[in-house]
Order: structure tokens, then C-alpha cells, then sequence
């Protein structure tokens, strides 16, 4: 989960930029609604920087969509993965189960 962290400090050539250019395929940007690590406030402001993206909100608590279940998310996930298919503009997806719900 934290394969990141352990990445070297200095990329070989990193992007700095522009971030609004024309990408190939479009972009899928997932964000839960009450995600205390990255707010959804951040993934709307990313998503106008973005020239070609689209936005599913996960009607959910916690970070990231592997740690709030949701079968709508994955199936948006599966078929923009598998096709390119993107969800229509303003899409939001429920939760399986809420935080301390029982399993």
C-alpha cells in the first residue's frame, strides 16, 4: 500500500508541467466525498487542470476507493480500464458498507 514512500527523492526527469494538455486517452479522477487525506475540494481544483478528465465522487468516508468498498467505483474502474469508458459527467457512486459497520 505504501510503495510510493520508498521511492528515490529525485526523478530522473520529472513532469513539472503544463498539466492541461490533450492526453491520448481520457482521465478518471475517483475521489470519496469525506477522504481526510486528499478532499475532494483537491480533485475538483486538479480536474480543471486537466484537459481531458472526469470526475467520480464515492459517496463514502476514508482514502481511496481500495479501503471504502464500493461495487459502483469498481465497475466504473473495470470498464474505464477495460474500454475507456468513462461514467457521464457528475456521477457518484454509493458504498457496500460504511465505516464500523460490521463485516
Amino acid at each position: 500500500m505504501m510503495g510510493c514512500a520508498f521511492w528515490p527523492r529525485d526523478a530522473v526527469r520529472p513532469h513539472t508541467g503544463p498539466w492541461n494538455r490533450w492526453t491520448a486517452n481520457p482521465i478518471l479522477v475517483i475521489n470519496s466525498r469525506f477522504d481526510p487525506a486528499t478532499p475532494l475540494k483537491g480533485a475538483r481544483d486538479g480536474l480543471r487542470d486537466l484537459a481531458r478528465a472526469r470526475l467520480l465522487v464515492v459517496e463514502g468516508a476514508g482514502h481511496s476507493t481500495m479501503l471504502v468498498p464500493s461495487t459502483c467505483a469498481e465497475r466504473a474502474k473495470r470498464d474505464y480500464l477495460v474500454s475507456g469508458a468513462l461514467p457521464p459527467p457528475g456521477t457518484t457512486c454509493g458504498v457496500d458498507r460504511r465505516p464500523f459497520d460490521p463485516a
